[in-house]
């Protein structure tokens, strides 16, 4: 069976790749501030130069966060192919991921059910052990941004060159990471289990 989701995932993957090159840029950004700008007449092209990396980077986490949506509701639309008896229809994985509050345990119960059915296949056990670990660590990272990024907005533009910024750069960049890591778990469950269902075809067929 062709995986609606795989295409979609792959320029997903792509788009969180993007976001930690530019974090990362963003992070570089603050010791090369504190120790050579100050000492050239460069701090007004710097200052812009990095308002528009930042800028950038809205843009790719607004779009990625857009992809998420489609990727998820054709995630679903694959298991529901897979098995009939899926319980989460792809509308509903819509709604545990959009309404507000009640996403906080949605997205928790999307990742547990698919952990759950994967984990009770031998190829793709291993996909579910992955999964259902990460699913934690990517709440912690999730809370703590969330606050820690509260606390940093609305400073002015000279403030963000600053140890705090630092390590909230290198937190957003662990969130996406553990982003990746479940994205590339579900694929592989998503993939070994299409390729179960084809081969139990072609030996029911010989």
């Amino acid at each position: 069976m062709e995986l609606r989701s795989k295409q979609l995932g792959s320029v997903l993957k792509k788009f969180l790749w993007l976001d930690i090159g530019l974090t990362v840029l963003l992070a570089t950004n603050i010791p090369i501030y504190i120790i050579f700008v100050p000492f050239t007449e460069m701090e007004d092209a710097f200052l812009s130069y990095d308002s528009i990396l930042s800028i950038i980077l809205s843009i790719v986490v607004f779009t990625y966060s857009i992809i998420f949506l489609f990727w998820i509701y054709k995630v679903h639309k694959d298991l529901q192919d897979l098995y009939n008896a899926y319980p989460t229809t792809p509308g509903g994985a819509l709604a545990k991921v959009l309404i507000p509050f009640y996403n906080l345990y949605g997205l928790w119960d999307i990742y547990a059910r698919m952990a759950k059915l994967f984990k009770q296949k031998s190829s793709t056990e291993d996909a579910g052990n992955r999964l259902a670990a990460y699913v934690p660590f990517y709440y912690v990272l999730y809370f703590a941004t969330t606050v820690f990024n509260a606390y940093l907005a609305g400073q002015a533009l000279e403030e963000t060159f600053t140890t705090t910024w630092l390590i909230s750069y290198i937190a957003d960049t662990a969130l996406v990471v553990m982003y990746l890591l479940i994205i590339k778990a579900v694929s592989t469950g998503l993939t070994r289990l299409s390729e179960q269902e084809k081969e139990d075809e072609d030996s029911t067929g010989t």
